[in-house]
């Protein structure tokens, strides 16, 4: 299939945003059908991210992300097309062009993309989520993000702490040496009694750029001590979910 994407200057720079998003923690991004579905390089994470509102339905693989996204940046503040040759098999390639200038892409092989592609069945089969076993819902605000954003990245912490007191839930950090420590927001409802616990989250949902506030979900794993972790956000049109678990871990108290 060929198809040509037309991007005005916010659309692209949009589309940029959202990919460099996984310019640290993923070494590729394969987009099929419009969208991101693939694990983080740690797999911590899974990514599902909707970029049909601004590419449609295209296919395009991108391997060596952070250094191609140096590539990409020479259009922004331009209006862009992005011409899309997708079904030459191993020639298939595509470009994309400014009035000026224009870059040409082949087509990755499938075996050297690291990240790869999960469709929706595969991501729902490793993430099966059930509204009764949901155990907390909160809205993070940018404000929140922000700090957990900046607060992890000075301790170094590539994860966060989700903390169980009875009805209650507390997001925080401390550094591994214990000499500082964060607390991002305290009181937030739970579903269900607990026992003091506590779980390691990645950082990584909270760390991406976005536009509106997060939408942070917990869901605990039927007779298993686990929680397996949703965050939803958008940035411009594209909707961006990303999925994790985490051991809950009985509290020790000293």
């Amino acid at each position: 299939m060929s198809m040509t994407i037309n991007l005005n200057a916010e659309g692209y720079v949009n589309f940029m945003r959202c990919l460099t998003n996984f310019k640290d923690v993923c070494n590729d991004v394969d987009i099929k059908n419009g969208f991101i579905r693939q694990r983080s390089n740690n797999l911590a994470c899974s990514f599902e991210i909707n970029l049909a509102p601004v590419i449609r339905d295209a296919a395009l693989p991108i391997i060596n992300l952070k250094k191609k996204l140096d590539l990409l940046k020479i259009f922004m503040g331009q209006p862009v097309n992005i011409e899309i040759h997708d079904d030459l098999g191993a020639d298939s390639y595509f470009i994309v062009s400014d009035d000026l200038s224009s870059l040409k892409f082949i087509f990755p092989t499938l075996e050297f993309i690291e990240n790869k592609y999960m469709g929706e069945d595969e991501l729902y089969q490793v993430y099966n989520l059930s509204e009764e076993d949901l155990i907390l819902h909160d809205e993070l605000s940018n404000t929140v993000t922000d700090r957990i954003r900046i607060i992890s990245e000075n301790f170094n912490a590539d994860s966060i702490q989700v903390k169980f007191q009875e009805n209650t839930a507390t997001i925080c950090a401390r550094t591994q040496s214990n000499d500082l420590y964060a607390n991002f927001k305290s009181e937030i409802a739970l579903n269900a009694s607990f026992e003091p616990s506590f779980m390691n989250i990645s950082t990584i949902p909270f760390k991406i750029d976005h536009d509106t506030s997060v939408h942070f979900k917990m869901y605990k794993e039927n007779g298993r001590d686990i929680s397996v972790n949703v965050t939803s956000t958008k940035l411009g049109d594209i909707e961006i979910k990303m999925f994790s678990r985490s051991a809950i871990m009985a509290e020790t108290v000293e």
